[in-house]
């Protein structure tokens, strides 16, 4: 099997068994038509898009198909397909309790995408 991406942050879905990256807004870019998982604080949201401020800061915008509810000021997990830099296509939505350390949170992600060896690796279908 080759390599589906290089993330090291990895989070596997119940739903289909598929492994996608945990990212934060500076790894965006490399990731574009990928799915992956993101962490931010809803700036605003209208139901079918939202602007988050991901864990680093880094603000994006999120379109969804169906009605997504969260408050803005809530700390949410998105799950997404990164469509560029600044914009994801979002799938499903988790709400996180307010106690929710945003930073740490970064630290870990960042600490995580400079292993090699730590995190098993996605990969591809065979």
């Amino acid at each position: 099997a080759s390599r589906q991406n290089d993330c090291k942050a990895v989070v596997s879905t119940q739903s289909t068994g598929e492994a996608k990256c945990r990212v934060n807004g500076a790894m965006l870019g490399d990731k574009v038509g990928q799915e992956v998982v993101a962490v931010g604080k809803v700036l605003t949201n209208d139901g079918k898009n939202m602007r988050l401020e991901l864990s680093d800061g880094f603000p994006v915008s999120v379109s969804f198909i169906d009605v997504m509810e969260a408050t803005p000021n809530s700390l949410i997990e998105v799950n997404a397909r990164v469509a560029d830099s600044k914009t994801l296509s979002g799938m499903a939505v988790t709400v996180f309790s307010d106690d929710f350390d945003l930073k740490l949170y970064n630290e870990a992600i960042m600490i995580a995408s400079r292993q090699n060896d730590c995190f098993p690796q996605p990969q591809a279908a065979m």
